[in-house]
């Protein structure tokens, strides 16, 4: 995952730098470029929270391809945003769930059960 990691957050340089050349842009290419240089970092430091930090640049990008769509940014740079906004979402999932074959069921997090909830306006009666 970290190499996985690190080459999407160099695609997204590259991206940024080709929107910068390009001029077409400029206040997408300065998320992208922070963005890409924190999944760069972070894939290469042991830091814990490498699977949390994905869906976080996930959720970023998806923001920043919902207001590329809305300001009528170039095609070009609108898709590509949003391909790599759904590459770190499977990054992410890739190691949440057994379903792409990387972890088995023993070794995700165990969820605890938890009973039904209680609202404040549902009231215990004791009798």
């Amino acid at each position: 995952m970290d190499g996985g990691l690190a080459i999407f957050g160099f695609g997204l340089f590259l991206l940024s730098i080709a929107n910068l050349y390009a001029r077409t842009a400029y206040w997408l290419a300065w998320p992208l470029l922070a963005i890409s240089v924190l999944a760069m970092g972070m894939a290469f430091s042991e830091s814990k929270r490498l699977r949390d930090v994905s869906l976080g640049v996930s959720a970023a990008l998806g923001v920043l391809f919902i207001v590329a769509l809305a300001t009528g940014t170039v095609w070009w740079l609108t898709l590509a945003v949003f391909l790599f906004a759904v590459a770190f979402g499977l990054l992410w999932a890739e190691f949440r769930f057994e379903y792409f074959g990387n972890v088995t069921r023993q070794e995700l997090p165990h969820r605890a059960h938890r009973g039904p909830v209680h609202w404040p306006w549902q009231r215990r009666r004791v009798h």
